[in-house]
Parts: structure tokens; sequence; C-alpha cells
């Protein structure tokens, strides 16, 4: 299991709605990778707190009230959109078709990853280059050669 599926997995899990084999490997997951065992710690700690929002109290409402605000101010827009969300969205992007509250949260998302702004600055490379590739004759041969053999001329 790699980290994107364990995050993917984490409520599945706590709700115990995992089958025996994936639930195993999530778990051998969990021990080993220290980034998503602190991911798995935050959200298990996130859901403990929501639930003691629910439980009746002055307190309660009094935290419950202003949640929404904090959680914005805490967050980043750049932050609050995924990578995995970004690139789902960058054909979109890059057609011109995302609103353009939303070009701003690309925007800060690319200032802080770097792999987003890489792939994004590796697409908009291959769109802006000529359309036209000159391929040298003898890429065809070796590509033959490596995938079904020598290219025989008739």
């Amino acid at each position: 299991m790699d980290c994107l599926q364990f995050e993917d997995a984490i409520s599945d899990y706590l709700d115990c709605g995992l089958a025996r084999p994936v639930r195993r490997t999530f778990c051998e997951h969990l021990l080993a990778c220290r980034p998503c065992h602190q991911t798995f710690n935050d959200v298990r700690e996130a859901l403990d707190a929501c639930h003691s929002l629910r439980e009746p109290g002055e307190h309660s409402v009094m935290a419950f009230a202003g949640v929404t605000q904090r959680i914005l101010n805490a967050t980043t827009a750049g932050e609050m959109l995924s990578c995995r969300t970004l690139d789902a969205l960058i054909s979109d992007y890059f057609e011109g078709n995302i609103e353009s509250s939303c070009e701003t949260i690309f925007s800060e998302h690319f200032a802080v990853c770097d792999s987003c702004r890489r792939l994004v600055d590796g697409v908009r490379e291959s769109l802006e280059a000529p359309e036209i590739i000159e391929v040298p004759d003898h890429l065809y041969d070796r590509i033959f050669a490596a995938t079904i053999g020598i290219r025989r001329v008739a």
C-alpha cells in the first residue's frame, strides 16, 4: 500500500469498513511510514474533537461557532487544493475552463508545491512546443529493433 492509498483508506479503517487483507496492509503501512502515522493520528484527533463538539454543553456551542473560520485562517488557499485535485483539473486549467477565483487557488498551490509547479511547467512547455517535430530516420529502425526485432526492408 502506498501513501495515497493509505490516506484514502483512513476513514474506512476508522469505521471498521476494511476487509481483513486490506486492513492488514493498512496496519503494516501505518507502522512502517512515519508521515502516514502522523496523518492517521491527526485524523483521529480531529474526529475525536468533532465528536466532543456533538456533546451538549455551553463549551461545545462556543467552540463550534468559530470552527469554520479558525480552519480557514489556519490553512492557506494553496494548501487547500490537493495535488490529486490539481492533477485531475490540469487540462481544464490550461483550456481556460477554471473560474477566476479557482485560478488564484491554483497559483497559490504552485507557490507552495514544487512537484505541481514542475508538472505545470512541463505541460506548458509541451503545449508551447512546435507542432511538427522532425524525427531522425534511424529512430524508427531503433524502435522496431527494440520492440519486434530488426526491420527488414523489402
